[in-house]
């Protein structure tokens, strides 16, 4: 209760379940975000979000850098707002303890929200929390989530997904971004932009955005329509996406249009564009064994000689430089 009388809302309360030889940065990344939302509100006067508890099958539990967590058992655990689940990545190719799998599926029964970072997708499968769900995990392991778990929506190319109440992110640090993304959902987005400045973070990558290119920034107070037109481009690169088709789409002016859209990202429509056109090329390039001409065609560039220009211009090496560098095995 404050000095006027007025009850405080009670924080959140938020539990990690640390998996054995779970990844370290992943799990702490996430933890320290919504801490950092803390601090922010601390240095505010205002009372804390989160209450966060890092638990697991023991009393100590080794992650896969070697650091010991000291945890509490999560078999004394009441139900949290918010359960996460930490990413492992033997849960990949073989299903978690049983220990943990249990455990898991205990404190998910009350839960608001279920989140998992990384590989712990894997562990929400084997418990059928992604059944026809859309989810996603790193982008090594999406073929793998996919054959296990032949029902749920699988996201080959996002940072984040939200789903109901159940939530996965893609790699480690992409963890950060679905953190700063509960927090915006929690405090607002002022509060995610001091988090992600304190962090020294983009503020929100979309979570359409893909795992593997840069992020475009967004300012807080976007427009859910601009919101939904970045998800459109990113997921769709090779569409038409001039200033004057983008604008007809949010019924706006073309003029109107690249004036707001500047002043909420911080680029320019065609700048936005070019880079996710890169992006798509990219991905392109580093997972499939396509011709540049096909590549050209299915990023929006029409010809092999448009793709170069723009590839060099952005990445400072030509695309079969960047497949030979990066093509995945």
């Amino acid at each position: 209760m404050t000095k006027t009388g007025r009850f405080l809302p009670s924080p959140r309360r938020v539990v990690l379940l640390v998996p054995p030889d779970g990844q370290l940065i992943g799990m702490i990344g996430f933890m320290e975000a919504l801490n950092a939302a803390n601090r922010v509100r601390a240095s505010r006067d205002r009372p804390p979000l989160y209450s966060l508890a890092l638990v697991g099958v023991g009393a100590q539990t080794a992650t896969a850098a070697g650091v010991v967590l000291q945890t509490d058992r999560a078999d004394g655990q009441d139900g949290p707002h918010t359960l996460v689940v930490g990413g492992a990545l033997e849960s990949v190719t073989a299903p978690a303890p049983p220990a943990v799998r249990a455990e898991v599926a205990r404190l998910a029964t009350d839960a608001t929200r279920v989140v998992a970072v990384c590989a712990g997708a894997f562990v929400l499968g084997e418990l059928g929390m992604l059944d026809g769900r859309r989810c996603t995990t790193h982008w090594l392991a999406l073929d793998a989530l996919r054959e296990r778990f032949p029902t749920a929506l699988v996201q080959d190319d996002a940072i984040y997904t939200e789903d109901g109440r159940v939530l996965t992110s893609a790699g480690a640090t992409a963890g950060i971004d679905l953190a700063l993304h509960l927090v915006r959902q929690d405090g607002g987005p002022r509060l995610a932009l001091a988090v992600a400045r304190l962090l020294v973070v983009f503020a929100q990558r979309p979570g359409g955005q893909s795992q593997f290119g840069a992020a475009l920034s967004l300012r807080p107070g976007i427009e859910d329509r601009l919101r939904k037109l970045i998800s459109a481009v990113v997921q769709d690169p090779s569409g038409d996406h001039t200033v004057d088709a983008l604008a007809d789409r949010v019924a706006m002016s073309p003029r109107h249009f690249a004036r707001v859209f500047r002043d909420q990202t911080g680029d320019t429509p065609a700048a936005f564009v070019a880079r996710v056109r890169v992006e798509a090329a990219q991905r392109a390039l580093a997972h499939s064994d396509v011709g540049l001409d096909t590549v050209a065609d299915d990023c929006g560039y029409g010809t092999v000689e448009t793709l170069r220009r723009s590839f060099i211009r952005h990445t400072g090496v030509s695309p079969s430089a960047w497949r030979r560098r990066f093509r995945s095995p």
